[in-house]
């Protein structure tokens, strides 16, 4: 056997040596996210309000159901410019926080919606947006298309008419888009009620299929 061989073995020894370290050494388990600190000072803080409103906001601040993010985002709303109040927002960022990097892209763009809300954090807000709509979550595509091409209105009214076949929350808001552009007749499009009442309607027939009502609380 050449030298050279025998190197070219030793060499494919090796690695497989080293594939099999990788494929079979242990991992440990990602804890789960523990929000009760940050959940105890929010309930501190509400102390201090009348029991129904203190209510309202504390079942924002623990919903579990398809409107957990609105509601933390409603949480956040109601409480970010009360310093009182401080530690109800900080929860509701904190928690959309947890579900973001545990790879929630909802929660990546209602957290990307929250933080941008402020110049200190709206740089952390872009940077999530971006994420989510790297792994193809329809309303970033859509916010994060709608933010790159805005300084080239040829290609946004573009990807708007390409965003409007679609059957996902990026058609809705781009139906949207052109019903105001054809109202306005702004970036390019002709005024024409017709054309805009005619994408108002299609927005609502995707919409309830999109968005049905909820069960009442």
């Amino acid at each position: 056997m050449s030298k050279s061989l025998k190197l070219g073995l030793a060499g494919l020894l090796v690695l497989s040596a080293v594939l099999t370290y990788v494929l079979t050494r242990p991992t440990t388990p990602t804890a789960a996210w523990d929000g009760s600190a940050h959940l105890s000072r929010a309930e501190k803080a509400l102390e201090g309000l009348p029991s129904k409103e203190a209510e309202a906001l504390r079942a924002l601040l623990v919903s579990t159901g398809p409107r957990r993010y609105d509601d933390l985002a409603g949480a956040w709303f109601k409480s970010a410019l009360k310093e009182d109040l401080r530690a109800v927002s900080d929860y509701a960022v904190v928690r959309l926080r947890a579900m973001a990097e545990a790879g929630d892209t909802e929660a990546m763009w209602h957290l990307h919606f929250v933080l941008t809300q402020r110049i200190a954090t709206g740089d952390e807000g872009f940077r999530w947006l971006a994420k989510a709509a790297k792994l193809g979550h329809p309303r970033s595509v859509f916010d994060q298309a709608s933010l790159d091409l805005r300084d080239r209105p040829t290609e946004l009214a573009a990807a708007m008419s390409d965003f409007a076949r679609r059957e996902d929350a990026a058609g809705f808001q781009a139906l949207h888009w052109l019903a105001g552009a054809h109202e306005k007749g702004d970036h390019g499009f002709p005024k024409d009620a017709a054309k805009a009442r005619g994408y108002r309607a299609r927005a609502k027939d995707l919409g309830e299929k999109l968005f049905p009502p909820l069960p009442q609380k």
